[in-house]
């Protein structure tokens, strides 16, 4: 490549700045609240209710005992409970995420996820100006979700926890591939504007389902930061174990998996095998004819 083409890159990337800059200080109010504030709105709405059902159907920390049957049930008895630890979890967060997609479809391209955000962001769906904002209200949504899930349980708001003796680099793997796939089955939903599937939200959230069951026996299964950002907030200390690994982890999912659509998968107009073949074609040099019938047709113009 050039010093030309690096500098005719360059002034195309410094345009396109100037011009987002100037169609957002040319946006008028109500576009600024329908397509910033409702979008920062609905991230932090979903991100309260998301961690609140997840915090709410997370098994007890204490010993319970009812009277009714005269039994008592101890914490470990329901985390070696299948149904309970593992598949109520994954069944209520695939059926949430389906329930806040088609929820919001007709109001924005919902993402309650800092890995959706990062997918979305590279396949161009959402732009740069609001990746950080939309991070921030999925982290502050996910935190009074945790607040009032803790409030109302009297226990732990259902934090992402991962053991000292983990294996760490199995459990981040996981989070790449689970998370990843999630993104990828999103960013064919999104990206794609003549995408015509009503199953497209469930899709997703059977993605997730099996993420979550997927990295049960590792202890795996976050495919969201932000969903344990709130509970590790609220609860301190050992939540934020080994926390890293969510944000690394799934953020790197996401970026991995997104570049791999765009690559090979992305519409025909979008896909970027084809822009770098047109790239490097358009750059080889050209073939003694053509630059001859080129200089031909500039002089007969003249």
């Amino acid at each position: 490549m050039s010093s030309e083409d690096i500098t005719k890159t360059s002034s195309s990337s410094i345009e396109r700045s100037k011009s987002l800059i100037q169609r957002y200080k040319k946006a008028s109010r109500k576009d600024i609240l329908l397509f910033v504030v409702q979008p920062l709105l609905a991230e932090f709405f979903t991100m309260v209710l998301h961690t609140f059902w997840g915090s709410m159907v997370t098994p007890p920390t204490s010993t319970l005992t009812y009277s009714a049957i005269n039994r008592t049930i101890h914490p470990q008895e329901w985390a070696a409970d299948y149904v309970v630890s593992a598949l109520m979890p994954a069944f209520q967060a695939g059926f949430a995420v389906w329930m806040f997609i088609v929820l919001f479809w007709k109001i924005c391209i919902i993402n309650f996820n800092p890995a959706i955000s990062t997918g979305l962001l590279i396949t161009g769906v959402l732009s740069p100006w609001l990746y950080i904002p939309y991070i921030i209200m999925q982290c502050l949504g996910s935190v009074l979700g945790a607040v009032i899930a803790q409030a109302i349980k009297g226990d732990e708001p259902g934090p992402f926890l991962i053991a000292d003796d983990a294996n760490i680099a199995a459990i981040f793997c996981c989070e790449v591939m689970i998370t990843g796939t999630m993104v990828f089955f999103t960013n064919v939903m999104v990206v794609d504007k003549t995408y015509d599937q009503a199953t497209g939200p469930l899709a997703i959230g059977i993605t997730v389902f099996q993420g979550i069951i997927a990295g049960k026996w590792i202890g795996s299964g976050g495919l969201n930061p932000a969903r344990a950002f709130g509970p590790a907030v609220v609860l301190g200390g050992r939540a934020w174990n080994h926390h890293w690994v969510w944000w690394v982890g799934d953020l790197g999912g996401a970026i991995l998996f997104s570049v791999i659509y765009m690559c090979f998968f992305a519409p025909a107009d979008k896909v970027w095998m084809v822009k770098v073949n047109a790239f490097f074609s358009s750059t080889a040099p050209q073939n003694t004819n053509d630059r001859t019938s080129r200089r031909t047709d500039v002089n007969l113009e003249m």
